[in-house]
């Protein structure tokens, strides 16, 4: 039987320096990304997008944001809940003051309103084809995603670099899969 949870820290040892790596070789990517969001969303439909404020060599989503936003679309970014191990999403504006929270993340102030997303953009460390996707190993992402979806349909969105996928991400019954990627190379339905 293979270990999947082994398979995983070997993965993302690999693909944290992978995605290093692209990130300091990326010029336009962000733009890209963001005409690429844009692009899927007249597929995927409106409603409230959670984003995410990047950390590390997280792909910067900032511009998308603020895209986002200025077409007047409701946009939120995560906050950690850490004792709950999972995520809240609360309201977020472009001047907005964000606060450190836990692991690095920078995230809106406690008073922020929250904002259950319908569609969720999640930063990866890999990805593959059918919607499996790497991340920390924390799974806050999952448990959340995983309520979320019991309560209303959530789209969920990995955002990455074009090259941090991989041929196949080893998944386990707690993971949960992505509806769409979108690089700065393309946007993909990855689930029906």
């Amino acid at each position: 039987m293979i270990d999947v949870a082994a398979q995983k820290i070997r993965i993302r040892a690999y693909s944290k320096k992978k995605r290093a790596l692209l990130s300091a070789s990326a010029t336009s990517a962000a733009a890209d990304l963001a005409d690429n969001f844009m692009e899927a969303l007249t597929i995927i439909g409106d409603g409230n997008i959670a984003g995410y404020w990047p950390i590390s060599t997280e792909f910067d989503v900032k511009p998308l944001l603020q895209k986002l936003s200025c077409a007047g679309i409701t946009v939120s970014l995560p906050a950690v809940i850490p004792d709950q191990k999972r995520l809240v999403f609360q309201g977020w504006s472009e001047n907005m003051q964000l606060v450190k929270g836990p692991y690095g993340t920078l995230q809106p102030v406690g008073s922020s309103a929250l904002i259950p997303p319908d569609i969720l953009m999640i930063p990866l460390l890999a990805f593959d084809s059918a919607g499996g996707r790497l991340g920390y190993g924390g799974g806050y992402y999952d448990r959340t995603l995983a309520e979320l979806r019991k309560e209303k349909k959530v789209t969920a969105v990995g955002i990455a670099y074009a090259g941090q996928e991989i041929n196949e991400v080893p998944t386990c019954s707690s993971d949960q899969r992505l509806d769409w990627i979108v690089t700065e190379a393309d946007n993909r339905k990855v689930r029906v």
